[in-house]
């Protein structure tokens, strides 16, 4: 009989015991959007022209820093970017009115303005030297003609 109770218990005890697997290391997801979105609408893109340029536009500094083409140039440069990178639903949810722009977000949208601008800066720069190579070309013409 002390046996039989002794089997019971041991039957018991094995059989209620869970086997222990090695702990699994939860990885955390960071979602990272990419290109491949359906275009924004059009008129939303060309608002969001508009309304980027007027906030760039009517800044004093950025005034006296260029010209208002290349202030719209990277209004738009900016715009096409994140409608390349983002969806319509993203820029909506973190951008669209928001009045308090979350910190990542923030620092995303300085890096892209700051891109196009250096990629406005490089473009006017060249067509200024073909501005003045042009013009010195003209005067030389023009001198070599009245002489």
């Amino acid at each position: 009989m002390f046996k039989i109770i002794i089997l019971v218990m041991a039957m018991l005890i094995g059989g209620c015991t869970t086997q222990l697997q090695p702990p699994i290391e939860e990885k955390e997801v960071v979602v990272q959007e990419t290109g491949g979105y359906e275009p924004w609408p059009e008129g939303e893109k060309v608002y969001w022209y508009a309304r980027y340029f007027f906030t760039m536009a009517a800044n004093l500094k950025v005034q006296q820093l260029m010209t208002p083409r290349d202030a719209y140039e990277i209004a738009k440069c900016t715009v096409d970017k994140y409608e390349s990178e983002h969806s319509w639903e993203w820029f909506t949810m973190f951008l669209h009115d928001n009045r308090l722009i979350q910190p990542q977000i923030e620092q995303y949208v300085y890096e892209t303005t700051r891109e196009c601008a250096v990629k406005q800066r490089a473009k006017s720069e060249s067509a200024k030297s073909t501005d003045v190579l042009y013009t010195n070309t003209m005067i030389k013409i023009k001198l070599g003609t009245t002489l």
